[in-house]
């Protein structure tokens, strides 16, 4: 005889108060390593090519940034991109958590694997000056597919012990908490998106009709199967890139 699908939460207070606490606390781990790994580790990424090319010295670059030119102004804007990509991290990442499989170190290095590819295909490209005057160019693509891989490594480590059954995030006073989604103040509107989708998978969860085929080991497998899809692709315009600027 199959088994019966899961029991839902005794109430939906209860399962939205352990949503808010997981998405608060990935939240701000996101915007910590955002500001970082992505802004400060970025800009040092930087100031290392610019320093091994001083010939393109106050040359724009494709990002509106003047090549060794490292002016307040300039971390500011790097800064806050680095918290907005945070941000956008930690909303990815808590809805594709529910997919890892695996001891910690695979979950970690899937997690990784990912962005770095995904992201580092986004950053890496043949039009403008960034990977035509800053070398060597591995040094440029190694740096730049590092950098978002670091942070979900980190991101995975980090926001899953604070989660866990004995996290601070399940432990301490729920309005200490949900504080930390203050931090989507920026971009509200995703919040609000993340807050509609929730609310709709959760009534699809407990209605007795839907439970079981959504229990079903194929779901989460087919929701894999489409970031494998995504990684490849990504992985092969990476490679073309990559193979172009070299």
């Amino acid at each position: 005889m199959p088994s019966p699908p899961p029991a839902p939460p005794s109430s939906w207070r209860a399962s939205a108060e352990a949503a808010v606490r997981r998405l608060a606390a990935i939240t701000g781990v996101g915007v910590l390593l955002g500001l970082l790994v992505g802004g400060i580790g970025g800009r040092l990424a930087m100031l290392l090519l610019a320093r091994l090319n001083p010939e393109a010295t106050g040359v724009t670059s494709d990002d509106g940034f003047r090549i060794g030119q490292f002016t307040v102004p300039d971390t500011l804007n790097l800064l806050v991109v680095g918290y907005a990509l945070g941000l956008i991290g930690a909303g990815v990442y808590a809805l594709v958590r529910v997919l890892m499989i695996g001891p910690r170190w695979f979950q970690v290095l899937s997690v990784a694997g990912g962005p770095a590819i995904v992201v580092g295909s986004m950053i890496v490209h043949t039009d403008g000056v960034d990977f035509r005057l800053l070398g060597p160019v591995w040094l440029a693509i190694a740096l730049f597919v590092a950098i978002p891989g670091v942070y979900a490594a980190l991101l995975t480590l980090l926001a899953e012990r604070l989660i866990g059954v004995d996290g601070w995030a399940m432990r301490a006073r729920f309005p200490v908490v949900a504080a930390l989604l203050v931090l989507w103040a920026p971009l509200a509107p995703a919040l609000a998106l993340l807050a509609a989708l929730w609310a709709a998978l959760e009534a699809l969860r407990r209605s007795h009709r839907l439970a079981r085929p959504l229990a079903h080991p194929a779901v989460p497998w087919a929701g894999r199967a489409s970031l494998v899809v995504v990684f490849l692709l990504s992985l092969i315009d990476l490679t073309q890139d990559a193979v172009a600027l070299t």
